[in-house]
């Protein structure tokens, strides 16, 4: 793909934009869209922009293209992120209602849902993400932390002594040598059996000649039953009946990857170009530009002097502090209000509407207000939020004035524009040199009074005193009412690399595996507005897991301006059946968005910081959370956090927990709802049995966290699509004779981790080999063997936790109160 390519994209994108802007505020407010449907539509294309953007901007090798291509990106995002919660909001807070008819209807298919991470929450921290490795590595080294892995060992063994592991390994000898001295046994058995029942049929034994001939017939016969399926084999390829087999070598898609990756290393050559260039730039820029400037900006003060100088007694005003602008308001003064707006502003300040009367005031402290619950709002009312509208609108005018017409035929190498880059550093070099004049001119009007005072003194006949400046407003006087208190820092005097230090000693910064979204491999439930027109409310597939997460948790975690200003999740929960991917996700979010990955699970936390040392652990979980953001704090078994159950505080004592759970929850509390926007922290809990918290427990729980996410066992499509990509990420692959349909049929119940611990123990190192080598393929009844040792989920289990589900508010709201648990009848006396 050349650069032309990339450009074209960017061009159909913002040209998209610009059609997505009139659609949906048209110059006829009755063609305004108000359905449910219509703002979907809208949220689809949005999705369809974001994506070319975001390959736009990772593939831009020129800079500046690629810094204006950055903002629109942003914009984009923010407003895809706008609108799915707005829609979310009208669906009743259900966060996976069905698209498959629009889908058919836009004539889309399911991957236009799919929600890529922006490459570049990675790339642009490259450097600050391997310097934080490096170090963190070190420390793991250095207090022999066991780091999470992927591959862990599937069945991990008790260490031996030297004599013990002696003695297994000469059992392990003896069996073997007895297994290949009881296969020869059993051949020359067979081999004696074979020629008694010759000599009782009275056949003779063959010639060299005769046994000779059955040989090659028996082979002849081999190869063209080999030579036939090869050539059946061939026609199907050749007819496109059959896939050909990748050749990895002279692959497309490979060769394209090696040029994406060329194309990030010129753009990483460009920019820093870029920026080296910056600097002579703005020296120039000051020498040549600088003196007209300065001009300007003198002629406009001494201006003002004149004008705001008293008439009476000849003295000059003061110049405005830098805190409230300096010159700048007199370079560009604020627009004059209308004489209403003044009205209206006097009358805020004096009894106006917004004024309370003395004699509300008394019945407030006489009484306490009772407060009234808010107006049930209808889903259609609900108002639309447009705050990026029109970030999109100036990103798409930037574009159409800078780049739409501008040929760039002679720039092949795609390097950056000296004469925007002077307009981009003109305002950087003005301002530079208006706080230089502004300075100068403070001292001119120091002088200035001085001469005043001089003239004034020498009319008078009296010696001239200087006037004290006046006292700046605000400084030494206590402003009214209470001040609140700063929080006390209780590591004030320690630095942030030491408390990273010591939370990575006790294992709570954790290396985790490199791990990805896409790698949770599920389908699209294709089924979803059936199901809805049927009053059937359906689980989030694995695919809208999958997407939900990687909208609502690692697009706002990635970037500050969306997180400032989109609708952000600062808890979210993942509950579902065990090694069914929620670690998985939590690893990717973190890997996706360059996060520093907190584990502050109770297993991990336990037996450290006891007594009040809480308090300091949270505290410094989420200091480190906060300095180095974007940030990801998980809890793994996260019910026990909320459990105050003491019957089931007990079972805990007995699982071997020194400290309780519960600990931490206050101060959890505490520092969750201190987090504000722009503070990229996202605390992920998870969850096994969260059946586990009831009545209070599970209220508290639920309304901790803002989101719910069920993580499903795989269905039928999604099996179909998880077994080639796991056997093809263990290093196997599947011939397309294979039964794949047999195989999903009989692992529908399996948990993706189950499939993962059977593709791990199949597909050893020596079973490699001889696929390999020996052109050996996989067979179902090899894996129906492995199969055999896993136990599918029982779907008893499965059941709990649908059950938990339906008192989650959601839930409540689409289907109703969940049913009341029977009452135990008492037993009555005889």
């Amino acid at each position: 793909m050349s650069n032309i390519t990339f450009d074209i994209m960017w061009r159909e994108a913002m040209m998209e934009l610009l059609d997505q802007l009139e659609f949906e505020a048209p110059e006829d407010p009755s063609m305004t869209p108000t359905e449910f449907s219509e703002w979907t539509c809208i949220y689809l294309r949005y999705l369809g922009i974001y994506k070319k953007l975001e390959l736009a901007y990772d593939q831009m090798v020129h800079p500046q293209k690629a810094t204006q291509l950055r903002k629109a990106l942003d914009a984009t995002i923010g407003r895809t992120l706008e609108l799915k919660d707005y829609l979310v909001q009208r669906a009743i807070n259900y966060d996976f209602f069905p698209v498959d008819d629009l889908l058919v209807d836009l004539k889309l298919t399911p991957e236009a849902l799919d929600i890529p991470v922006p490459r570049y929450y990675v790339d642009a921290r490259a450097e600050e993400l391997n310097a934080r490795l490096k170090f963190l590595g070190a420390l793991v080294d250095k207090y022999n932390i066991i780091a999470p892995t992927v591959d862990a060992p599937l069945y991990p063994l008790p260490p031996m002594e030297p004599e013990e592991a002696l003695l297994v390994i000469q059992a392990n000898e003896r069996g073997r040598q007895g297994r290949i001295r009881a296969r020869v046994m059993e051949r020359i058995k067979f081999d004696m059996e074979y020629d008694k029942r010759r000599e009782a049929l009275g056949i003779s034994s063959m010639t060299n000649e005769e046994a000779a001939t059955k040989m090659q017939a028996l082979m002849r016969g081999f190869s063209a039953r080999r030579k036939i399926h090869k050539e059946s084999r061939e026609e199907l390829v050749f007819i496109g009946m059959r896939f050909r087999h990748a050749d990895k070598e002279n692959d497309p898609s490979t060769t394209m990857v090696k040029n994406f990756v060329r194309r990030k290393l010129v753009k990483g050559e460009n920019y820093m170009e870029y920026m080296d260039a910056l600097d002579p730039i703005k020296q120039r820029m000051a020498h040549i530009e600088g003196p007209a400037m300065r001009e300007t900006i003198q002629d406009k003060i001494n201006a003002w002097l004149v004008e705001n100088r008293h008439p009476t007694t000849g003295e000059y005003p003061d110049l405005p502090d830098e805190e409230e602008g300096g010159s700048k308001n007199i370079l560009n003064p604020p627009p004059e209000l209308e004489p209403e707006e003044k009205k209206g502003k006097k009358a805020k300040g004096k009894g106006g509407k917004d004024a309370k009367s003395p004699k509300d005031k008394k019945e407030k402290k006489g009484k306490k207000a009772k407060k009234e619950p808010p107006p049930k709002i209808d889903p259609k009312d609900l108002p639309v939020p447009n705050f990026f509208v029109p970030l999109i609108e100036q990103g798409v005018q930037n574009f159409v004035a800078t780049w739409q017409d501008k040929d760039e035929s002679g720039n092949f190498w795609q390097k950056h524009d000296g004469e925007l880059a002077k307009e981009g550093l003109r305002p950087v070099v003005f301002e530079k040199v208006r706080l230089e004049v502004d300075d100068e001119m403070r001292v001119l009007i120091e002088n200035l009074k001085d001469m005043v005072i001089a003239e004034r003194a020498a009319k008078t006949g009296k010696k001239a005193k200087k006037k004290k400046g006046k006292k700046k407003k605000g400084k030494g006087k206590k402003k009214k009412g209470k001040e609140k208190k700063k929080k006390k820092d209780p590591t004030a005097d320690r630095s942030i690399e030491s408390i990273f230090a010591e939370l990575a000693s006790h294992g709570l910064v954790e290396v985790i595996p490199k791990r990805k979204l896409d790698e949770y491999i599920g389908s699209y439930n294709f089924i979803g507005s059936a199901q809805e027109s049927a009053n059937i409310v359906p689980d989030g597939s694995m695919s809208q897991v999958r997407n939900f997460l990687a909208e609502h948790v690692a697009l706002p975690l990635g970037s500050q301006l969306v997180h400032e200003k989109a609708p952000i999740l600062k808890t979210c929960l993942l509950y579902g059946l065990p090694q069914t991917g929620k670690t998985t996700l939590a690893h990717a979010i973190a890997n996706e968005t360059g996060a520093v990955f907190l584990n502050l699970s109770p297993r991990k936390t336990d037996g450290l910081y006891g007594g009040k040392g809480g308090a300091l652990l949270i505290h410094m979980i989420f200091k480190i959370a906060r300095v180095l953001s974007p940030a990801v704090v998980y809890i793994d078994e996260v019910e026990k956090v909320f459990i105050k159950n003491k019957k089931i505080a007990k079972q805990f004592k007995e699982q071997g927990y020194k400290d309780p759970p519960n600990r931490i929850l206050k101060l959890l509390l505490k520092e969750v709802k201190g987090l504000a926007p722009g503070e990229r922290v996202v605390v992920i809990g998870n969850s096994c049995k969260p059946q586990l918290a009831v009545k209070k427990d599970m209220k508290a729980m639920i309304k901790f966290f803002q989101r719910q996410v069920y993580c499903p066992l795989p269905d039928y499509a999604s099996v179909r699509l998880l077994w080639p990509a796991l056997i093809t990420r263990y290093g196997g692959f599947l011939n397309q004779d294979f039964d794949l349909t047999s195989l999903a049929q009989l692992t529908v119940g399996y948990s993706p981790g189950m499939m993962v611990e059977v593709c791990r123990s199949m597909l050893t190192h020596r079973r490699l080999v001889l696929l390999k080598e020996r052109g050996m393929e996989i067979t179902l009844d090899e894996m129906i063997k492995h199969l055999a040792k896993m136990r599918p989920i029982a779907a008893e289990t499965e059941e709990e936790l649908r059950t938990w589900t339906l008192h989650l508010p959601w839930s409540v709201a689409k289907r109703g109160p969940p049913p009341k648990p029977p009452k135990k009848k008492k037993k009555g006396k005889k």
